[in-house]
């Protein structure tokens, strides 16, 4: 018996296929668009990129050729307004992801130290701004509307937003791919950019609000305005997010210590979270902006959770997101509505814009220290403004500020700003590049206010603790410090199924059970000195490739990040038993390669982590003095946790390493105690410092040194500026013949956790005569530093040798 099956009804096929305000045939072509503005902006980068050109200028590019091959015409047929729409969401999306990545990738300490100087160059350009675009609003009535505003005043306003406002998020992008950030003066435009942004986020805001404020207060004399209400709800919400932000990252971080990368779902609640508050600010009519980079600068740097957070953002963002972003303002023009009416005012706002940036960066020039040409250069890049939807366009439009044409003049003066941006990044990176290359990178030419950054290399997480704790001592304030990177060089794990096994004194405990690899080693320890001593130490994990190639990444790394001083592990390594030998030949190359092509001061670590009596240098500070290991310092009755000394023979490096010791001696858990090797023969006729301090000490201003000698006026400065204030302790130590050297270098044995020592190589001959032995033996660090580093004595402390940076006269070929 057959049966009868129920009849189906109808489905409508279209309807499951139409999306609320999106069509399938809208998002295909959208995507059409990224595609091709995508592969287009690759192949214009292979030739703007020689030019030192951005990568935005090329997506811009991109998206002004896309835009008029019609594809824009097929996706709406009606006016801005749509197409404002189409867009509008996708922008505000990726202004969010993007201004979190930054605010996660500042360098906190650099702006703190900085912050004065920042605000200064923003207020500025900001103060200059606002009073042009006043000048000027009323005189661009007539041309920038079609029928009255409401309020001239109205105008006015919207016009000086219009005109102050900076593309935060196109200004850091520029800076970044140019690696501009790496020096001050780039910190400081990026910083300035954004602080110019916020403002204008914040004066949109309130002019939005208290305008809709009047209206509805017209109509209801008690009763306050819905957007207030909803702008102190979006104020109370961003507050509460940047508040607990750290705490919660900081028990995903204890969740999963110890690891590269956190848990799946631990990732997902955090960048759900991060997305949601976000939202939340745009569903109330505010921009997420400002939230997103809070909660970015707030996110806690150490730890798995940042690296995951990153790792799962940056590729994506900076190959998808970007390009299109910066594309679509290009692709935002209507090529058919395009006329001189629209192209003239367009130009117009930007030459605006550009005498009041300029205007403003030449006034504070004076303040910030820097040419009036190099203020000029930075203001065209805070001219940049990228898109319209930095303000609330659609809010002007709706009050009679804006007409159609004048929004299209709008896009077309923030397209010029934008691609005017490339040519000034590229000149403010050529000055950058000259400036570093010719300046004399030495610690003796710093102040002791002045900032000393520093680049840390490492091998393995067995020797990155003494150099990391040297990083610690030499940073006065840690949340002042810029961020310190550090080299990680790593090799990669061979294949097991070669057969090839790890000998087993190089073996870990985990090898055997795929356990955590050199850069998850390397995170643990990195991660431990981050929280302990607050210094933002920034992991560059770097593939070893051998000697030549290792130097030449480790230079290309030291430029990038304007090191004034590059610390690394000498080739010289301490066995168990005390002993110093040379492990691996490569070390000892890359070395001499270092040596011979650093482009700053460099400094050769010989830790010995099993020395018996003092304390090495293997835990933070903050965690050392539970040990209840205490010293008491050389020139008063205070203790300490470090004894160092300094030997000084004579010749740039020896003051280097006195200049590299004074500024240990500034920590306070420092004493310093410095050696000074003075020839019997001579001791009568040179002239000491520590003499001339004695028998001048009531009338110093009859010192007159001879011309010429800079080591007798480096050591007065030092005895003026340390010894006589009883921060350092100051020793001459008179010998005769090498046999006196050595004896006195060897006593230091026991007495002191770390010894300063120059290369050599420019010291005095009749001092250094008869430790030829010494110096064949320790060509790569010299015979003072050699003797100390290959004693085997168990109380030997660490050594640093020092060579000081010396500026080529001739352009070298690379």
């Amino acid at each position: 018996m057959a049966r009868s099956l129920p009849i189906c009804p109808q489905i409508d096929t279209a309807a499951l296929t139409r999306i609320p305000g999106v069509s399938l045939d809208m998002l295909f072509l959208v995507v059409l668009q990224a595609l091709a503005v995508i592969f287009l902006a690759k192949f214009l980068h292979l030739f703007l990129r020689r030019y030192n050109q951005p990568s935005a200028v090329s997506q811009i590019l991109a998206g002004v050729a896309v835009g008029g091959m019609g594809l824009r015409n097929a996706i709406v047929h009606v006016d801005v307004d749509d197409v404002e729409d189409m867009y509008g969401g996708y922008i505000a999306a990726a202004r969010v992801v993007y201004m979190f990545l930054v605010g996660l990738d500042l360098d906190l300490g650099a702006l703190r130290n900085a912050t004065r100087r920042c605000a200064a160059l923003a207020y500025a350009t900001v103060a200059a701004s606002l009073l042009v675009a006043a000048v000027v609003s009323s005189g661009m009535y007539g041309s920038m509307m079609h029928s009255p505003v409401k309020t001239p005043e109205l105008l006015a306003a919207t016009l000086m937003l219009a005109l102050t406002n900076t593309s935060s998020i196109t200004v850091a992008r520029v800076a970044g791919e140019l690696n501009l950030t790496a020096s001050e003066n780039g910190r400081l435009v990026v910083a300035a950019a954004i602080i110019t942004n916020l403002i204008c986020v914040v004066g949109d805001g309130l002019l939005s609000s208290t305008t809709l404020a009047r209206e509805k207060m017209s109509q209801d004399m008690y009763r306050g305005s819905p957007q207030i209400r909803k702008g102190f709800l979006a104020l109370a919400v961003a507050g509460v997010a940047v508040w607990r932000v750290r705490p919660m990252v900081t028990r995903i971080n204890r969740r999963n210590a110890g690891q590269h990368h956190v848990r799946g779902r631990d990732l997902a609640t955090i960048l759900l979270a991060i997305w949601f508050i976000s939202s939340f600010q745009q569903l109330l009519g505010f921009d997420g902006m400002p939230t997103s980079l809070a909660l970015g600068m707030a996110f806690p740097r150490e730890g798995p959770a940042a690296r995951t957070v990153a790792d799962a953002l940056v590729a994506p963002v900076n190959g998808v997101v970007l390009p299109f972003y910066f594309a679509t303002i290009g692709m935002r023009l209507d090529y058919n509505s395009m006329s001189g009416a629209i192209i003239v005012p367009g130009m117009l706002l930007t030459l605006l814009g550009l005498v009041g940036k300029a205007v403003g960066a030449a006034a504070a020039s004076s303040y910030l220290n820097i040419p009036v040409s190099e203020a000029l250069r930075y203001s065209v890049l805070l001219n940049v403004k990228g898109h319209v939807d930095t303000m609330n366009m659609k809010f002007a439009k709706s009050e009679g500020v804006w007409a159609e044409q004048a929004l299209y003049a709008m896009i077309i003066g923030n397209l010029i700003s934008t691609i005017l941006a490339g040519p000034a990044a590229a000149a403010v990176l050529r000055r950058e590049k000259e400036e570093y290359r010719t300046r004399h990178q030495a610690v003796e030419s710093l102040g002791p206010e002045q900032e000393l950054r520093m680049l840390a290399c490492a091998h393995g997480a067995h020797a990155a603790p003494g150099i990391l704790s040297l990083v610690e001592l030499l940073v006065s304030a840690p949340h002042e410090q810029p961020a310190v990177p550090v080299l990680h060089f790593f090799e990669v794990p061979r294949d097991r199924s070669t057969g090839t096994r790890t000998p087993y004194h190089q073996r870990t405990r985990d090898d055997d059970k795929g356990g955590p690899d050199a850069v998850t080693q390397m995170n643990r320890v990195v991660d431990v000195f981050s929280r302990a001593t607050g210094v933002y130490f920034r992991q560059v994990d770097v593939v070893s490739l051998g000697a030549a190639k290792d130097a030449a990444a480790f230079c290309r790394a030291t430029e990038d990040a304007h090191a004034g001083l590059v610390l690394l592990p000498c080739y010289k390594e301490q066995r168990f038993d005390g002993k110093m030998a040379c492990r691996l030949e490569e070390r000892w190359k890359l070395n001499a390669e270092v040596l011979a092509r650093a482009p700053c001061t460099v400094g050769l670590l010989v830790d010995r982590p099993y020395r018996h009596s003092g304390t090495s240098f293997q835990t933070p500070i903050g965690i050392a003095p539970e040990s209840g290991r205490t010293l008491v310092h050389p020139c008063s009755d205070r203790t300490v946790t470090h004894v160092i000394a300094a030997v000084f023979v004579g010749g740039p490096d020896d003051r280097e390493a006195v200049s590299l010791a004074c500024r240990l001696a500034e920590h306070p858990t420092i004493g310093l105690t410095v050696f000074r090797f003075v020839k019997r023969s001579t001791y009568d006729t040179v002239t000491s410092s520590a003499s001339r301090a004695y028998a001048g000490a009531g009338d110093e201003l009859d010192i007159e040194f001879q011309e010429g000698d800079v080591d007798e006026r480096f050591l007065w400065r030092f005895y003026e500026r340390y010894a006589s204030r009883e921060l350092a302790l100051y020793v001459e130590k008179v010998v005769e013949s090498p046999a006196d050297v050595v004896e006195t270098l060897e006593g230091m044995a026991g007495m002191f956790s770390l010894v300063v020592v120059g290369r050599g190589g420019r010291q005095p001959a009749e001092l250094m005569a008869g430790l030829e032995r010494w110096a064949e033996a320790g060509s790569e660090i010299g015979p003072v530093a050699e003797i100390l580093a290959s004693n085997e004595s168990l109380e030997m402390g660490s050594v640093l040798v020092m060579q000081q940076h010396t500026v080529a006269l001739t352009p070298t070929s690379s």
